[in-house]
């Protein structure tokens, strides 16, 4: 094998492993339908708008 073929398989793999990575992280963005319900910090409700346009 020539070194230029090596190359090309190593930047190869690279590209496979970074595309996997992107569609899994994309598949798991759009997946979730939990919303705030999962525990993301932001606090979405009737409530807590009214205590925010109080507080402002």
């Amino acid at each position: 094998m020539d070194a230029i073929t090596i190359q090309y398989i190593v930047i190869g793999a690279l590209f496979l492993i970074a595309a996997a990575f992107l569609i899994r992280r994309t598949r798991r963005s759009f997946g979730n339908k939990g919303g705030c319900s999962k525990g993301c910090g932001c606090e979405f409700t009737e409530t807590s708008m009214s205590y925010r346009s109080k507080k402002a």
